[in-house]
């Protein structure tokens, strides 16, 4: 089995602690037992904790991507297609929300971070933000990066933890938050 070859019911298993915020601490045991299998199934298939990990990541990318792919191939300019795939993300957010939530633990950085420090959100993430924006400095509808990855990551966490933020704590509705998000991260990046 390759790294990021894992079971369904594993995956399945690894979300739902995640969404109980669980997954940080679960042992190898607690992933077996919530996949209805033993732990020694799960080393026999070679489904280890870092393989577990790469295939949230690989799963949660791949979403991703598919709900991004028709606002970055479709038609507007950059800035126009940008604010799209950040309600894209707003939605997104919302429907993982207890996901997140559970994600949002140390012991899990490997998922969203770079490894080490001064970290960059991962590419398998920013990706399209990044061609967006040199989309945008091209077609003249956001200015111009210095470093399109740095921003794509502030951009990323910007506008996914303030709204997750504004979302749970605050129990403002879906559009409140989204616009209040959009508006500001926006607004920095006009020409």
């Amino acid at each position: 089995m390759s790294e990021s070859t894992v079971s369904q019911d594993v995956l399945a298993a690894a979300k739902r602690l995640a969404e109980r915020q669980q997954l940080g601490g679960a042992s190898m045991a607690d992933i077996a037992k919530e996949a209805g299998i033993t732990r020694v199934t799960l080393y026999r298939r070679g489904e280890t904790r870092a393989a577990i990990l790469v295939a949230l990541r690989d799963e949660l990318a791949r979403e991703e991507r598919e709900r991004l792919l028709p606002v970055l191939t479709g038609p507007g300019d950059a800035r126009t297609r940008l604010t799209a795939a950040f309600e894209v993300f707003c939605a997104i957010t919302d429907e993982r929300a207890d996901l997140m939530a559970g994600l949002d633990d140390p012991t899990l950085n490997a998922i969203y971070h770079d490894p080490g420090d001064d970290s960059l959100t991962r590419t398998e993430f920013t990706a399209p933000i990044v061609r967006l924006l040199r989309d945008g400095a091209l077609d003249g509808s956001l200015r111009p990066c210095a470093d399109p990855d740095e921003t794509a990551t502030v951009l990323y966490v910007q506008v996914c933890e303030t709204y997750r933020h504004l979302r749970r704590e605050h129990r403002w509705s879906a559009k409140r938050a989204t616009d209040a998000v959009l508006d500001l991260a926006l607004h920095g990046l006009l020409p």
